[in-house]
């Protein structure tokens, strides 16, 4: 009995926390997702979520957190009495990041006992009309060269030419040209070209790691990243 007893405290005690939170504000959303599919590189893209407050006293919404460089903002009133609602604006500039599927999250906070945190994503397959492969760079060195070379492609999916024009080295990278100095590629093609890295004659340095910038003639592509980590083995 006692056992019985021990066990049916704890079940009333939650039965009366979730009565007691019943009512108050409760936040609700058209929808928690959106997918905007394909994106070409560059494009800022938007959406806007629907911020319905279904409980019955005033919902307030608190901050908004991304953890991207997404921007978010409110169009209308951060305060939403019952049955009301308003508007949540999310974009993000895709200018910068690779290819391929990305997923992007904006926290909503709010003063909703049972959802204080909501998490709402966004969606995009990423298309870029230029890409380079490999996207990184990574060697392993048994001793120190001047130089090294690294096979490259560029690939065209779009359906006029361009090219990379340039390289440009951020400060603490490695200095780096191109062979040939122009990399032209027709539409729906690959070229073939080298990328060579100075690493000069430090003789003390094992590491090299940095990021090159590619410069093309794209007109919104304008530059490709590439990182770099190379390894000297030391001499014993």
């Amino acid at each position: 009995m006692a056992r019985f007893v021990a066990i049916l405290i704890p079940l009333l005690l939650i039965s009366v926390v979730r009565l007691a939170i019943a009512g108050g504000p409760r936040i609700v959303f058209d929808s928690e997702a959106y997918d905007f599919g394909k994106v070409l590189y560059g494009e800022t893209v938007k959406h806007e979520f629907v911020v319905t407050n279904a409980g019955d006293q005033f919902l307030r919404i608190e901050k908004l957190h991304a953890t991207c460089g997404c921007t978010r903002t409110i169009k209308g009133d951060s305060e939403i009495p019952s049955g009301g609602r308003t508007n949540l604006e999310a974009e993000f500039d895709t200018t910068g990041l690779r290819p391929g599927r990305k997923e992007k999250s904006i926290y909503v906070h709010s003063n909703d006992p049972v959802r204080p945190v909501v998490k709402l994503s966004l969606l995009a397959d990423l298309v870029r009309n230029i890409n380079v492969e490999p996207a990184s760079l990574a060697r392993q060195l048994n001793k120190l060269e001047q130089k090294t070379a690294f096979q490259m492609k560029l690939q065209n999916s779009s359906d006029k030419p361009y090219a990379i024009t340039g390289i440009k080295s951020p400060a603490g990278s490695l200095s780096g040209s191109l062979e040939p100095q122009v990399v032209r590629a027709e539409p729906g093609s690959t070229t073939l070209f080298k990328l060579v890295l100075n690493l000069g004659t430090e003789q003390d340095r094992f590491y090299y790691m940095g990021r090159l910038l590619l410069e093309t003639d794209h007109p919104r592509e304008h530059e490709i990243e590439l990182r770099y980590l190379i390894k000297v083995e030391k001499t014993k």
